[in-house]
């Protein structure tokens, strides 16, 4: 869990650095708040989507008895080793 916390803060990190950046590039000189801010609001779906997917893979887990590990090999395609 806390995996996915570091990934959803990184990705609004990079993305709120990035269209700052962006924004003092353009020929047209688009305001840097406004377009952090409309970069920000992107980032909602974001981290709903991902919070949802985390959340669907453990209750699939629970429903077929399987723990936190074993859902996270069967996303990722390998052998369970316990």
């Amino acid at each position: 869990m806390l995996d996915l916390i570091n990934f959803v803060a990184f990705s609004i990190g990079f993305n709120l650095l990035f269209f700052m950046y962006a924004s003092t590039k353009m020929e047209n000189k688009l305001n840097a708040v406004a377009t952090t801010a409309l970069s920000f609001l992107f980032n909602i779906p974001l981290s709903i989507l991902l919070v949802g997917v985390y959340t669907v893979m453990l209750v699939y887990g629970l429903i077929i008895g399987a723990n936190e590990d074993a859902m996270w090999a069967y996303l990722e395609e390998r052998e369970i080793t316990e």
